[in-house]
C-alpha cells in the first residue's frame, strides 16, 4: 500500500522578512498620507475661521458705522458732539438692532489696547447707553474684545467740503461739530495679514429734515420723547 506524501511547504525567513519590510514602508506610506491630510484639514479649518472672523468684525464695523447719529452727549463739562476719533480710537452713537440684548441708543468706544498675552494688540470695544433706561441692567458698560492678534490699526476721517481747511483725509476727527462723509479703517494682522481696507459712507446724511442736512450741526431731527429714541 503506498502511502501518499505530503510535502509542508512555507516561507522561508528570507521571504519573511522582504514582507516585513515591504509591510513597514506601506505603513510608513499610510501614516505619512493621514498625516498630511490632517495637516491639510487644520490648515483648512485655521483658514475658515480666520475669513469668518474678518467677514464678521467687517460686517460689524460696516453695520454700525453707517448708522451713526449725529447726536450730543452730556458730559460733566456740557454737551459734547457725540462723534470723535483719532488713528486708533472711535467712539460714536448708534442703535442696536432689535434682536440685541440691549436695546436702543448705544455709545460706541473703538479702540486698540495692548493684549495681556503680549501678542500683539487687541480691538476692544466699550459699549454703553446713551441715555437712562428704566431697568438698571441696561446702565452696566460692556467690554468685548472683536479682534485679537492686531498689528496695526488705523482709523481715518474724509471731510468733502472743499472750502474748509480740513478737506480730505484726516488722521483724527476732534473737537468738531458735524460728522465726516467718508471713515476708513485699516487692519493689518501679527502674522502679517493685511485686511483690504474698510470705506465707509455715514448714511446719516440721506435723512432730511426741512431741508437741512442731517450730520451737520444746526438743527437735529433726532430726538428723545419720552425717554426713547425718534427720528422724522
Amino acid at each position: 500500500m503506498i502511502k501518499a506524501q505530503y510535502r509542508h511547504t512555507g516561507f522561508t525567513l528570507l521571504e519573511v522578512l522582504i514582507g516585513m519590510s515591504i509591510m513597514s514602508v506601506m505603513m510608513l506610506l499610510l501614516f505619512a498620507s493621514l498625516r498630511v491630510c490632517v495637516q491639510n484639514w487644520n490648515a483648512g479649518e485655521k483658514k475658515i475661521a480666520q475669513v469668518s472672523q474678518a467677514a464678521t468684525v467687517q460686517t460689524f464695523l460696516y453695520n454700525k458705522l453707517q448708522t451713526v447719529l449725529p447726536l450730543d452727549v452730556d458730559t460733566e463739562d456740557g454737551k459734547q458732539f457725540s462723534f470723535s476719533g483719532d488713528i486708533n480710537t472711535l467712539e460714536f452713537v448708534a442703535a442696536m438692532p432689535a434682536s440685541a440684548a440691549r436695546l436702543g441708543l448705544q455709545i460706541f468706544k473703538l479702540s486698540l489696547i495692548p493684549s495681556k498675552n503680549n501678542q500683539g494688540k487687541e480691538l476692544m470695544v466699550d459699549i454703553k447707553p446713551f441715555f437712562g433706561q428704566s431697568d438698571e441692567t441696561s446702565w452696566k458698560e460692556e467690554q468685548v474684545v472683536i479682534l485679537k492678534n492686531v498689528q496695526r490699526l488705523h482709523f481715518a476721517y474724509f471731510n468733502a467740503d472743499d472750502t474748509k481747511d480740513d478737506a480730505g483725509w484726516q488722521k483724527e476727527w476732534l473737537d468738531k461739530f458735524e460728522l465726516p462723509d467718508l471713515i476708513s479703517v485699516d487692519i493689518e494682522l501679527m502674522n502679517g495679514e493685511l485686511w483690504p481696507q474698510i470705506v465707509v459712507e455715514l448714511k446719516v446724511d440721506d435723512v432730511a429734515a426741512g431741508g437741512a442736512a442731517v450730520g451737520k450741526r444746526g438743527r437735529n431731527p433726532f430726538g428723545i420723547v419720552n425717554g426713547k429714541f425718534t427720528s422724522p
